[in-house]
């Protein structure tokens, strides 16, 4: 483990957004070469008019290798462990952009990073802590926390996936999610974490230059699904050892808590419709705010400070006692839950109208 130097962090975090920046360039240079472009029409859910390259995912994977080897992270083995299965998230993803890949295959590749990363030591172990509030026995408390495991990696993965309807949406949630790790992942210690979080912060800052509306390249699934992997181990790998876990278990929720929700949203309502959860619609939250007639840049910004004020709630929640923390948690559940209700309702009601 490499201590926790605030100087070089600071370094890190300036690498990594230069490094976004000429990465990001060479990327989409490198992407019209190999035609991994996003042609109008491809995919349903995506409103662009012009054929936009998809370099967002090698220029995450490019800049996260270039700054590993420049400040030697790649001596902290913490630090590898999470990034090893994050090649097989990644490539899976690349040939998806490259030459379409259907759903099961993508399952399969995540099924299989996430498999790496619990054979690595990697996964959740709150439900055999002797702390929480429900108590199991050892072998029934392991297979559960497993099984968690890989409904959180492979959950988080395809919400970050599924929320990138617009340009700016996805990565303006990863770098508020990877600014925030940063801090939390401060105060626990947990120098991995730090740098990583460093690293994604950075780079999500560059590559957001050339992500804005109308967007110069777009992260593809190499790229969301990378962000959300990393995101949901940084996640899941955090733990604050002077702090309760009854005020911290929720917190990587709160974090995420926006991708969490649409995903959460458009699932229940593909469901409830008897379509197919995975099928690409405009149903996210982005696109039901367009249809209530909110501008592209408003919705864009109101989910980013949605992401902004859980964050800020699950860092409050942390120096809470228990009771107040989950509380805090259980009124973010209610909202969650309410706005599912009302946004399934009204988007059924404008969908009616406009069809009558």
């Amino acid at each position: 483990m490499i201590d926790i130097n605030f100087f070089e962090i600071a370094l890190v975090i300036l690498a990594s957004i230069i490094l976004g920046i000429v990465s990001t360039k060479l990327s989409i240079w490198l992407a019209r070469k190999l035609n991994i472009i996003d042609y109008p029409g491809r995919s349903t859910h995506h409103i662009h008019t012009i054929p936009t390259p998809r370099a967002g995912g090698m220029a995450i994977f490019f800049s996260l290798i270039i700054v590993i080897f420049i400040f030697s992270l790649w001596r902290d083995e913490n630090l590898i462990h999470l990034l090893i299965p994050s090649l097989v998230i990644f490539g899976f993803g690349l040939w998806d952009d490259r030459f379409g890949m259907n759903a099961q295959v993508k399952f399969l590749g995540q099924i299989i990073a996430v498999s790496i990363l619990i054979m690595l030591g990697i996964r959740v172990q709150f439900l055999e802590n002797q702390e929480f509030f429900i108590q199991f026995n050892r072998s029934t408390a392991y297979w559960l926390d497993v099984g968690i495991t890989f409904f959180w990696l492979v959950g988080v993965t395809n919400a970050f996936n599924m929320v990138d309807s617009m340009d700016g949406l996805a990565l303006g949630l990863a770098r508020i999610s990877s600014a925030f790790f940063v801090i939390i992942t401060i105060l626990s210690g947990q120098s991995s974490l730090v740098y990583l979080s460093a690293v994604l912060f950075g780079v999500g800052c560059g590559i957001y230059l050339f992500n804005l509306q109308p967007a110069r390249t777009f992260l593809g699934d190499s790229g969301a699904q990378l962000l959300g992997f990393l995101l949901a181990s940084i996640a899941m790998a955090y733990h604050p050892k002077s702090i309760s876990q009854q005020s911290s278990w929720f917190v990587p929720i709160l974090f995420l808590i926006v991708p969490i929700f649409d995903t959460t949203l458009v699932t229940f309502s593909r469901v409830l419709k008897g379509n197919p959860f995975y099928k690409a619609n405009r149903d996210h939250t982005f696109h039901r705010l367009k249809a209530f007639g909110w501008d592209s840049s408003h919705a864009v910004a109101v989910m980013h400070l949605v992401s902004i004020l859980s964050c800020l709630s699950a860092v409050i929640a942390l120096f809470s006692a228990p009771l107040q923390s989950n509380i805090i948690f259980i009124v973010w559940l209610a909202f969650f839950l309410g706005f599912i209700y009302y946004f399934e309702r009204r988007f059924t009601q404008e969908m009616n109208d406009t069809q009558s």
